[in-house]
């Protein structure tokens, strides 16, 4: 099995990368897993900027950015299951996760529905992830999970819009300190719980 895992935060070690890692313990206890982790602040992902080249409106090009996505785009393709990770930075994912999700537009591919006049009516919609499952991992300082509620709900919205499979959802909170989910064994079994469910 193959799965990638993309750590959403700056901080190397610290609680998003460990809960991370809780999971892929978990995938691994139950199966031969080959794990490509990605951390988004050190790899060469250049910023969206909206041309929608990628697009089904402007024909489907590539990106013209070069950088290091076109390769992470087809070692996806040729994934199982990815685990997706954010702190939570003023109610919503971080920047390194939110480009991420932006830089994969490519993986949708769109048939667009033209009414007699030419317009643009819809389309129908697949991508080249569509079926694989995936993780959401989330920590914050604050306690109440109310505060990361946008959070979740538009993580959650961006793995439906790539037609993946939500397996589970990890959220930590009250962690105020660096790496003070170590000491929360609580979550990390429950990451833990999730990478068994996401290998099953």
């Amino acid at each position: 099995m193959k799965i990638m895992a993309f750590v959403g935060s700056p901080r190397k070690g610290s609680n998003v990368d460990t809960l991370i890692d809780s999971v892929i313990e978990g995938a691994k206890s139950t199966t031969d897993v080959e794990v490509e982790k990605v951390h988004l602040y050190d790899a060469d992902i250049k910023l969206c900027i909206g041309c929608l080249a990628c697009t089904a409106l402007k024909g489907g090009k590539d990106c013209p950015l070069q950088d290091d996505m076109a390769g992470i785009l087809e070692r996806m393709q040729a994934a199982d299951a990815f685990v997706f990770g954010t702190p939570n930075h003023v109610h919503s994912m971080s920047a390194g996760l939110t480009n991420l999700l932006c830089r994969m537009q490519p993986l949708i591919k769109m048939d667009v529905i033209r009414d007699d006049a030419g317009k643009i009516i819809g389309a129908d919609a697949t991508t080249l992830i569509k079926g694989k499952k995936a993780v959401m991992v989330v920590s914050q300082g604050d306690f109440s999970v109310s505060q990361s509620s946008l959070l979740l709900k538009t993580l959650a919205a961006n793995i439906t819009d790539f037609q993946l499979k939500k397996v589970a959802e990890i959220f930590s909170g009250g962690n105020l300190e660096r790496a003070q989910v170590k000491e929360k064994e609580h979550d990390l079994q429950a990451a833990f719980a999730a990478g068994v469910k996401l290998a099953g």
